[in-house]
């Protein structure tokens, strides 16, 4: 063979290798799917970007985030973080390596929302936490008609991403269409906006808001449960009077699971009514694991079980469910505040300390964790830290009477009649116009060393059935009455445990 020729055919090699090479980095790069690399099958759904910065819809880029959530929570395959967590990132600068490894998660989901009149557009990019890769993106130009169709469409295609295997059942649960009224769900979107915000004027505006989507649509299940989601929080919080919110919740709940029995939500309604109503203890825990079994990615299910385990002293369960619930939603202040709160009921006050002093970094505005933090200080005598504890509580939850009690008690244990009697008198101005529990009135005669007017006011919370009388046997500062007759007497009435500890006098 001629040397011309030969050169011609290597030359000729040399281009088929070139453009296999080519071939093969134009398919990987243009045509091929980007693979998930992570065994770890766990997802991050940052908070939506408002793309039209149009603070009206504030609760509807909210709300996207939140149904994102809620979808994948029901694949059990999959390990999602909850809302309140997420939120701590909104308008973050932080990056997606940043994010993912502060959460511990495989994979990142970030959105954004234009919305205007009839028309929504979302940008949607799932992104692998291990390569920094955009695994999947798409623009969806649609009509506000076909919402629910993305949402499910969304959550598919993640769930196909990242490998995970779904049931029949999930499949359903994702696919399935909330309410057939777009105006009922944008009234639910609103109503969940405001109960995430946690005070009495909020969750009376999602009482509101709940009442509407209702009306647009009686058979609206999730609407039902955010009712009683707000009426057990303002029950919680004594903001109404517990056969008011308690009942109203109880009504919502058991509605909400006549229309859908699959959901959690309800449940554990049905179990903080139990609890902190009805003195049920069986009852109680029974809703508690039901939620807990239908969602096993519910955070409230186990927060509000870990409450439920500290009332009845069984602390390493109690601290186990919180811990749960801390997985799912590592950089929850109110999480780790519960955390905190089940060491106070420990006698733990160092610890306790330590643990809520970590919740106000993260929420330096935590109105709870102000509040436990200046009971954990009292009962260490540190009693100027424990009143400016309890001040920044009223900065924040202002002119909240569970606040108030708690530095009149000090108050009144240092000796200091004159303020705590201030204190009674400023309760006493705010029940003219808003529910001051009874429970409260006790504490501060209790510190004042009046036993007769304690016990008055303590026969009324039974009577109203305040939920603080829960703790009645756990509460330290009740050991100032602990010798007393017909504090045995309240108790037995009340029907705690008998196997939970006496407290002692120091």
């Amino acid at each position: 063979m001629k040397k011309s020729q030969r050169f011609k055919i290597w030359i000729l090699a040399v281009l088929l290798i070139f453009l296999s090479g080519l071939s093969f980095f134009l398919y990987d790069h243009f045509f091929k799917k980007t693979r998930f690399s992570g065994k770890d099958k766990s997802i991050a759904v940052l908070p939506f970007i408002n793309s039209n910065k149009n603070t009206e819809n504030e609760y509807f880029n909210d709300g996207m985030t939140d149904e994102i959530i809620m979808q994948l929570s029901k694949i059990t395959d999959l390990k999602v973080i909850s809302r309140p967590t997420v939120m701590t990132y909104k308008g973050t600068k932080k990056n997606i390596r940043e994010i993912s490894d502060e959460l511990h998660v495989a994979a990142v989901f970030e959105g954004g929302v234009e919305k205007s009149g009839n028309n929504i557009r979302i940008n949607a990019r799932l992104i692998d936490a291990n390569t920094g890769k955009t695994i999947w993106s798409t623009i969806y130009d649609r009509d506000i008609n076909d919402l629910f169709s993305i949402q499910t469409e969304v959550a598919q295609l993640i769930a196909e991403q990242l490998n995970t295997e779904l049931s029949d059942n999930e499949k359903n649960d994702i696919s399935r269409r909330p309410t057939q009224s777009l105006e009922a769900y944008n009234q639910y979107l609103k109503g969940r906006y405001f109960y995430y915000l946690k005070n009495a004027k909020s969750l009376r505006k999602g009482v509101d808001f709940f009442s509407r989507a209702i009306q647009l649509d009686s058979g609206f299940s999730r609407a039902y449960s955010g009712l009683a989601d707000c009426y057990s929080a303002l029950g919680y919080g004594s903001y109404e009077l517990p056969s008011s919110a308690f009942l109203k919740a109880e009504v919502a709940a058991v509605k909400a699971l006549q229309l859908d029995s699959t959901l959690a939500d309800p449940h554990t309604s049905l179990g903080y009514i139990k609890f902190y109503y009805y003195w049920d203890w069986k009852g109680a825990e029974q809703e508690f694991l039901k939620a807990i079994r239908l969602n096993p990615q519910y955070v409230l299910a186990f927060d509000s079980y870990g409450y439920y385990l500290t009332a009845m002293e069984r602390f390493p369960e109690a601290r186990v469910a919180f811990e749960k619930a801390l997985q799912l939603d590592p950089l929850s202040s109110a999480i780790t505040t519960d955390m905190g709160f089940n060491l106070y009921y420990l006698r733990n006050y160092d610890q306790a300390i330590g643990i809520l002093k970590s919740a106000l970094q993260i929420n330096p505005k935590a109105p709870l964790a102000h509040l436990w933090l200046g009971r954990s200080y009292q009962e260490q005598k540190k009693y100027a830290e424990s009143i400016k504890e309890y001040s920044s509580t009223l900065n924040v939850n202002k002119e909240w009477p569970v606040a108030y009690a708690a530095m009149g008690y000090v108050y009144g244990v240092m000796a200091q009649r004159a303020e705590a009697e201030k204190i009674l008198t400023k309760m006493k101005a705010i029940s003219d116009s808003n529910y001051v529990t009874p429970y409260g009135y006790a504490l501060i005669y209790a510190s004042l060393n009046d036993r007769e007017k304690t016990f008055q006011w303590l026969e009324k919370a039974y009577a109203e059935r305040s939920n603080w009388l829960v703790w009645l046997k756990l509460d330290p500062r009740w050991a100032i009455i602990s010798d007393d007759k017909r504090y045995e007497a309240l108790i037995a009435k009340i029907g705690l445990p008998k196997k939970m500890s006496r407290l002692r006098r120091e």
